[in-house]
This record gives C-alpha cells, structure tokens and sequence, in this order.
C-alpha cells in the first residue's frame, strides 16, 4: 500500500508539474523565485501521499524527512530573498544605475519633426479606427494595445500588432498568419495598417493570443527553458519585419536586483530567434529597459545613497523619481525622461533623468523646476473655461531653457491646444490651437520668455508708427508697431542708446524671431 500511494503521488506530481510547465512557462532556474513557486506546487500531489503514508504508520522518520526537506526549503528561499534584500546591500542597489552629471544643453534644441506629442491613449485611438476602417479585418482581428515607441526610419512612432480576435478567429486564421501591423506617427499622428504582403513577407504566426506552439511566449520559453525574461515588446527591424524583443535578467540571490543581461529577438513571422548580449545588441532594437524597471533602478539609486536605514530614517540625500514618464529622442535613440523630487513631495523637481532604454546610458540634470503635475495643473488652469484636460509633460530644450511640452484634450480624447510651461516658473504658459501648430507654439514663448531663438531670425528695416513704453515686473519694454502694422516687443536694455529715445517716423535696422507680438533681439 505504501509503496501504491508513493508511486502514485510521484506520477501525478510528474503530471501537474509537465501541466503546469506548459500553461505558466517557469524558467528551469534556481535563482528564480517563480522557479521555487512552481516546485512547491508541483510535489503537492507527492507530499499528500507521503502524509497518507504517516497516518498508516507507527515508524514515520522517513515520511517526517520529507516533509522537514519541503519545509526547509521553503524557509531557505525566503532567508536567501531577505539575505540579498537592500536591508544588507544598500550599497550595491545604490549602485544599480550610474547616473551621469550632465547639462541641460546636452538634451537637444526641440526638432518637432522628431517630438512625439501624440500620447500613447491618443495612439490607441488612432489605432483602432485604422483598423476600424478596414471591415473585412476587424472581423478577425483586434488591435494589441503594446505601442512600443520606436525610432524607425528617422521617425519616432508607436508600432503595434494586430492579433487574433478570439479563440474561433484563431483557428479561422491561424494558417494565413496576422495580415499586418498598426504604425501610428508619434508626431504627426499619421497611422498606416503595414500588410506584410505589401512587404512581401508572410502572415506573422506567434503572437499573444495564438495557442499551443504558436504562442509567443510558449514558443520562446521551450527554445530557452533556463533563461530568466524579463519583459517584452513588440518592435519592427529597419526593413519593416515584425520581432518580439524579450530582455533576459540575472538575480542577486533569488529574484533580486535584476540586472539586464541581453535580449532575445524573435522574427514573429517564422519564429526564428537570435540572442544577444549587453553590448552587443543590434542599433534597431530600441527597447531593452523597460520603463518599470529604470524607474525602480533610478529610486533605488536616490533611495539607498547613505544606506538602508537613511532612506527610512533622517533621509538625507534622498530622492525618488516623480510619478510618471515620457520619451524624448535623442541620437536616435529613445530616452526615458522622469522628473526626480525631494521624499517630501513639495510639488517641485530638484532635476531631471534621461535614460537611454537601449544602452541604459543615464544623465541626471539637477535644473530645479516644477514637478510635472503642478505643470499639468497651470496649463489646464489656462484653458479652464474649456474643460481641456492635459497630458503628461515632454521635457524639451527651447533656446537652451527646460521647457514642457503638453497637448490639451477635450473629454473625447481629441487633442485642441498645445501648450507651453516653462519648467522653472509654471506660472508662465503659452497656448495656441492645435491647427497654428507647434512651430506657431514655439515663436509665441520665445516671444513671451525673451528666449534668444538664434536659429529662426528674421532682420529687416521696420519704419515706426506708435511706440509704447511698458513696466512689466519692475521691467521696462518697448513696444513698436512698424508701417506695416507690425508689432514688436523689446527690452530696454537690448540698445540702451537707441530705444529709449525712439520716436515715430524712426527707421530701424531689426532682428526678431517672428509671433504675433515680435522680439526684438537686436537694434540698430
């Protein structure tokens, strides 16, 4: 009988632990703690027989062995998890991210060609209604909600699958592959549904919502069973081929501290796969950070800076990072910016992290400002009487000054206003209509923040019709409309011989950049 109910008890643990392998995907990895998880449960049916075994029994030592072994183990992962917990490592977690002293001016002048100020909720709406506008696709097909933000072909856009709708629409379809993918312009808000005939590929096979061994991750975990992912997303090559990316990450101990060790790159198409290392990683993949996981590191970092106990107590030095994101481009490449604030949530930012998701290149730019939300209030405060609601700040260099860039939604989720907050005084906001542009948005803050743009003057002789002399903040300026009816605004002190003394019927020689009220930036 004993030997009955073991030999029973190790079968179905051998069963439920083959089931459980084939719908969850544990990695075979002693230094994860799903690995453990999966174990655990797996000898469930074992350890059932083995206490069966004990109350049959008078002489259980073997069968109290046993379940001491599970017990232990149980309790040995979780010492492993506190020994290598930031408690004892502060030190080394301070030290997950190196972040790099850097000048704002290192952060490119703003180029809208390249500013994605469509947000990612806006792009799912653009998304849907390509496909939408397609009947004999969304019949069969759903749109993925991943919008990976990419630089693909000197643009920045959010790209995304399309995938089956349903288990029946599987099995209709799953022979032909998915048609195609969404691309949404980050910029122009341009979508386009890519078919991969047009590209003279196939239909793509592994996706989330394929099943058996044509799920994505399934497929991937049986070519490496001992690999610990991480995250993954969803990128096209520089020829418009389809790829799942999946970061691969090593632990401290037991699911702690994970560290980015490469990538694996799988064609969605044919399946095939290629792994990478650090280093070595090819210039089109652009997403091998995640966000959650920079964000964590960059925390970590202001957290732990003099040790465990000063992130709790005294917290001197300590800062952690604002509540949400965005990404700028720079180099082509795609950079996660975060503001990064003082524990005691004053509403303002001590300075700014970029993080380059492909390299994890970091700088940190200790620029003093408002902290996002606050920005976010001011600009919708400016357009209260039209209910618009703003979306999360781009961090962008006008004329060398930090600078936040939002759009303001109606309640459809249709963008109306850009706007304009300067990151040092979010009192100060410039508003235009989406249809004046953001080239339009531009020239009117330079305007009003006396932002020497050197890259967009004008210069011409102006003929003085009125002149006006106006205090703003304890500030004299001087207000000119020209012949032309043209108006100018001009500090005082740009030619102290000159202005002062202007009078009508006066010619002068100009630069300006060009707004509904010019700036005058020089006068001869």
């Amino acid at each position: 009988m004993k030997k009955t109910k073991t030999s029973y008890g190790i079968i179905s643990s051998l069963v439920l632990a083959a089931v459980l392998y084939f719908f969850f995907l544990p990695p075979i990895n002693p230094t994860n703690l799903t690995f453990w998880v999966f174990l655990w449960i797996s000898a469930i049916p074992y350890l059932l027989s083995v206490v069966a075994n004990i109350s049959l029994r008078k002489k259980v030592k073997k069968e109290q062995a046993i379940l001491s072994v599970f017990g232990g183990s149980i309790a040995v992962v979780l010492l492993i998890v506190l020994v290598c917990s930031p408690i004892f490592h502060a030190s080394e977690y301070s030290q997950r991210i190196l972040l790099e002293n850097a000048d704002f001016n290192e952060v490119n002048e703003v180029d809208f060609n390249k500013t994605a100020i469509i947000d990612r909720d806006s792009t799912m709406v653009l998304g849907d209604r390509t496909l939408g506008q397609l009947p004999e696709l969304i019949s069969q097909f759903e749109v993925s909600d991943i919008y990976s933000q990419i630089s693909y072909q000197d643009m920045i856009i959010r790209v995304t699958p399309l995938d089956y709708n349903g288990l029946i629409k599987y099995f209709s379809n799953h022979k032909e592959g998915i048609p195609g993918y969404i691309t949404v312009n980050a910029t122009t808000g341009k979508s386009e549904l890519v078919k991969f005939e047009k590209l003279g590929l196939k239909g793509m096979k592994y996706s989330e919502n394929a099943i058996l061994f044509e799920d994505r991750d399934r497929h991937m975990r049986f070519a490496y069973p001992f690999d610990n992912f991480y995250e993954t997303n969803f990128e096209i090559d520089d020829q418009g081929v389809p790829y799942w990316i999946t970061s691969t990450v090593s632990y401290k101990g037991i699911s702690q501290k994970p560290t980015i060790t490469g990538v694996i790159a799988m064609n969605a198409i044919d399946g095939s796969m290629n792994k990478y290392e650090v280093g070595h990683i090819p210039e089109w993949i652009d997403r091998v950070y995640s966000s959650e996981l920079i964000i964590e590191q960059v925390n970590q970092s202001g957290s732990y800076i003099h040790g465990f106990f000063n992130s709790i107590i005294g917290q001197r030095d300590v800062y952690q990072t604002t509540e949400g994101y965005n990404y700028i481009e720079l180099n082509d490449d795609i950079w996660l910016y975060t503001g990064i604030t003082s524990v005691n949530a004053d509403e303002s930012n001590i300075g700014f992290v970029l993080v380059n998701q492909r390299t994890q290149e970091a700088k940190k730019i200790m620029s003093s400002g408002a902290e996002e939300f606050s920005a976010m209030s001011s600009a919708e405060g400016k357009v209260q009487n039209l209910g618009y609601r703003s979306t999360f700040p781009l961090l962008i260099n006008v004329g060398g000054r930090p600078t936040y860039l939002v759009s303001l939604k109606d309640n459809a989720g249709l963008v109306k206003m850009y706007a304009m907050i300067d990151c040092e005084d979010y009192q100060q906001v410039v508003t235009v209509d989406k249809d004046k542009g953001l080239e339009y948005l531009k020239s009117q803050y330079v305007a009003a923040m006396n932002i020497v743009d050197t890259n967009n003057l004008e210069e011409k002789d102006i003929t003085v019709l009125n002149v006006s002399f106006v205090n703003i903040s304890g500030e004299t300026y001087v207000y000119l409309q020209d012949s032309e009816e043209n108006v100018y605004k001009c500090h005082v002190t740009v030619n102290e011989k000159v202005l002062p003394f202007v009078k009508q019927n006066d010619v002068l020689h100009v630069k300006y950049t060009k707004g509904d009220v010019n700036a005058i930036l020089e006068v001869k």
